[in-house]
């Protein structure tokens, strides 16, 4: 499992798995990227977690996704936020 952003220490202890919660997850994670990006900049503190050995294989995450990690007292806010930022992975324009 990998985890990116700031909580990532927070989700790898697990007596402490109780104080963070998954809001939403993505196929992939350039959406759920977008997402992180997004909850930042509303401040909430959210992290990334993926199964995908390390990004060494990249094509895994499709098979579990990328899962947008926060805080348990900030998720009712995350799930607002990422309501109002709409689905990531159709804002992405076609090339052409």
């Amino acid at each position: 499992m990998r985890t990116i952003g700031p909580l990532a220490d927070l989700v790898c202890h697990h007596e402490r798995m109780s104080d963070v919660v998954e809001v939403a997850s993505y196929p992939t994670v350039f959406g759920a990227e977008i997402a992180h990006a997004h909850l930042e900049s509303v401040g909430i503190e959210a992290t990334i977690s993926t199964d995908n050995a390390g990004g060494a294989f990249p094509s895994m995450t499709g098979l579990s996704g990328a899962r947008l990690i926060v805080r348990s007292e900030d998720a009712e806010r995350a799930k607002e936020a990422l309501e109002s930022l709409g689905d990531p992975e159709e804002a992405v324009d076609e090339p052409g």
